[in-house]
């Protein structure tokens, strides 16, 4: 399993590329720096709750979406 911040950059990703926004759009709107937004998205930094929660504002959807599916066994 990939680790957790790979799985939120990834669902950050495909919400902001399916609401057709940039990168750089996003990172203004989440009040964020571009290359940091990047480094989200690529799962090479771990973010803080705030954070997520400016993204999904950012992107007008609930934080949930953005975090991983758990699979209980």
């Amino acid at each position: 399993m990939a680790s957790l911040a790979k799985e939120i950059g990834r669902n950050i990703k495909l919400q902001r590329v399916g609401l057709d926004i940039s990168q750089a759009e996003l990172a203004f709107s989440a009040q964020l720096n571009q290359s940091y937004l990047s480094k989200i998205e690529n799962g090479a930094v771990n973010i803080s709750v705030q954070i997520l929660y400016n993204i999904a504002e950012a992107m007008n959807c609930d934080p949930h979406k953005l975090l991983p599916k758990i699979i209980d066994n």
